[in-house]
């Protein structure tokens, strides 16, 4: 670790470490204590409270963090959309408020959300992922600042104890499984009722998640215009209404078609020229969906996961997530030439940054094309010239 200052390091992780000497409870002998921050600053106003040199702004918050979750859920809710509300309530009626629901907010610093993430972790019926952990403790902290911001009470906002791991990327179908992929589902439009291939095949030009393709209606595709419009997702969602006196929620799920999730979501995707004929060959009624289901006439994400599974299997491909279809898309764009903005803008994603670090997985091929251009180092470029001269 590198240090600044008396006591505050920059650990390797990036963030901000200050120690301070706390009296052993009990009168046990004195030991080290942590606090951490995004910033130097940070870190030295967090031990400033703790030695009591500083005060904290505001008036003093006497509330429970169970009632900092359920003002910050109930004030914020009506802006919420539907799926995220249900993950924020499991977040706080699940884990938050059960565990640490009876600790005073302002008293809620990194030893308890360390113990707190712990307890998680040994609790759970099967193992969790740190990334998932983290989650629950964001949600915490988040409630946190929005008390403190709105009501501006003297609360000091914790880190998040639980280190951000990024996530490896999952290995792409090569070309010829994505080859054999497209000749299956182009050669069985067809004879497929419910338009399952044509779908996956929208999904396989224009990159679009599986909730966006499910939720397409032929309303959505003008063939006059060239594009595709998409306003909508189709998800299952759990329908979570916490009692009013235990917290106790309702395990039932509903299906929820919404505005995409962020604002840039809602796009318009122009329909490539391979495409084209098969959409306006098998063109249905405005309001049908592009695939249906054997019962109703939409089909949820989970359905046509399942369906997608099976269409790998009957073409020998290894089983690989629908998602990855939207990965294969963004990379063979880039491979084509397309400019990291438009391709961001197709995809829907709120920067270009997004689209670099998530989607677009460089092929070993395009890394040695690229390399071949180097024709000779500086090294033989003046030896020639040596020699020349």
């Amino acid at each position: 670790m590198s240090r600044r200052g008396a006591n505050i390091y920059k650990r390797k992780d990036g963030r901000w470490e200050g120690r301070i000497l706390t009296e052993g409870v009990g009168g046990g002998s004195s030991k080290y204590s942590s606090v951490y921050g995004k910033n130097y600053n940070d870190v030295k106003v967090k031990l400033d409270l703790i030695k009591g040199t500083r005060k904290p702004e505001g008036e003093p918050f006497k509330g429970s963090m169970a009632e900092v979750m359920e003002l910050w859920i109930k004030e914020q809710e009506p802006s919420w959309k539907r799926t995220t509300c249900g993950s924020y309530r499991q977040a706080a009626y699940k884990y938050i408020i059960p565990k640490i629901g009876d600790i005073r907010a302002d008293k809620v610093d990194e030893k308890v959300l360390e113990a707190f993430a712990e307890s998680i972790r040994r609790e759970a019926e099967e193992p969790v992922c740190d990334r998932y952990v983290r989650n629950i403790c964001s949600i915490a902290i988040r409630a946190l600042k929005y008390v403190k911001k709105k009501y501006h009470y003297a609360i000091i906002i914790p880190e998040n104890q639980v280190t951000q791991v990024k996530r490896g990327q999952a290995p792409l179908p090569g070309k010829q499984e994505l080859a054999a992929l497209e000749r299956y589902l182009a050669g069985h439009v067809g004879d497929d009722p419910y338009g399952t291939c044509l779908g996956i095949l929208t999904a396989f030009y224009t990159g679009m998640r599986i909730g966006e393709v499910c939720a397409l209606t032929w309303g959505n595709v003008s063939l006059e215009e060239g594009v595709i419009s998409i306003r909508k997702n189709l998800q299952r969602v759990k329908s979570q209404q916490p009692g009013k006196e235990t917290g106790e929620e309702k395990s039932n799920t509903e299906i929820l078609v919404q505005t995409p999730k962020t604002g840039t979501s809602s796009r318009l995707v122009p329909i490539p020229p391979v495409l084209f004929p098969l959409l306006r060959q098998y063109r249905g009624e405005e309001t049908a969906y592009i695939i249906r289901g054997r019962r109703k006439a939409w089909v949820e994400p989970r359905t046509l996961q399942y369906r997608f599974a099976k269409i790998l299997d009957a073409c020998g491909i290894k089983r690989f997530n629908f998602h990855l279809l939207r990965h294969a898309f963004a990379t063979r764009c880039i491979d084509s030439g397309f400019d990291v903005k438009s391709l961001s803008e197709i995809l829907g994603h709120s920067s270009v940054q997004v689209t670099l670090n998530l989607y677009v997985h460089s092929s070993m091929q395009h890394k040695k094309e690229l390399m071949g251009r180097f024709e000779g180092g500086l090294y033989q470029d003046e030896r020639i010239a040596s020699v020349e001269l």
